[in-house]
């Protein structure tokens, strides 16, 4: 069995960074001009750095991108390979 590591890597990402948004949604309340701005740097943050990453791991030979063409900016999709995250492991 194959590990899509990506895949992994990009479905914790968007997990870890839906809680810290549902925390700062109730802390600060959805339509606040506060949780909008935490809002839009967190993800800035979480997708900026998860293309860092793809990138260097396709450097080194370890993931490849995916046919399904996805972007990480688009979010969770339904390819098998690559659930979104745009990159699958090597075969």
């Amino acid at each position: 069995m194959n590990i899509q590591i990506a895949k992994l890597i990009f479905l914790s990402s968007l997990s870890i960074m839906k809680k810290l948004l549902d925390l700062a949604e109730f802390k600060l309340g959805k339509d606040s001009a506060d949780f909008k701005y935490f809002k839009k740097m967190t993800m800035d943050y979480f997708y900026d750095g998860l293309r860092d990453l793809f990138i260097k791991l396709e450097e080194n030979k370890i993931v490849v991108k995916c046919s399904c063409n996805s972007k990480i900016r688009q979010g969770y999709s339904d390819c098998p390979n690559c659930n979104g995250s745009g990159y699958k492991s090597k075969e």
